[in-house]
C-alpha cells in the first residue's frame, strides 16, 4: 500500500459504534497507524476495556482478557531495563518513517500534523 493511497482514503475516519437505539458506545477503537517490518499498517486503538490505549489487530480485541502471567512478566523487564527501553525508544521515535507515521496518525486524530 503506498503513502498517498493511506493517507487520502476515505475509509480512515474515526469509526463509532452505536447500539439499536442509536446510542453511541464508548467502547469504540479509532483507527492508528503503526510500523510493522518497515512497512505500515492499520491498527485500532482501544477507547475502553482491559486493553485501554493498546493498538490491536481487530476492535474485538479490546474486549479481550490480558494474561495475568504475561502482565506480571512485562512488568519485571520494564523494572530491569527501564534504562535501555528509553535509550532504545529515543533512537527509533527519531527515524524519518516513524515520525511520517506519527504525523499520520495526528492527521487521523484531527490534529494538524506539523
Amino acid at each position: 500500500m503506498k503513502l498517498f493511497e493511506i493517507l487520502y482514503d476515505i475509509d480512515l475516519c474515526e469509526e463509532i459504534y452505536v447500539d439499536e437505539d442509536d446510542n453511541i458506545l464508548s467502547e469504540a477503537a479509532i483507527r492508528q497507524f503503526k510500523l510493522m517490518n518497515k512497512k505500515i499498517t492499520r491498527k485500532y486503538r482501544c477507547m475502553a476495556g482491559p486493553k485501554k490505549g493498546r493498538l490491536v489487530a481487530k476492535p474485538s480485541g479490546c474486549a479481550t482478557r490480558k494474561d495475568p502471567a504475561k502482565v506480571r512478566h512485562g512488568r519485571k523487564i520494564m523494572r530491569s531495563k527501564k534504562g535501555i527501553i528509553k535509550r532504545k525508544s529515543k533512537i527509533t521515535k527519531n527515524k524519518a518513517m516513524n515520525k511520517i507515521v506519527a504525523k499520520m496518525n495526528r492527521r487521523l486524530m484531527g490534529k494538524s500534523a506539523a
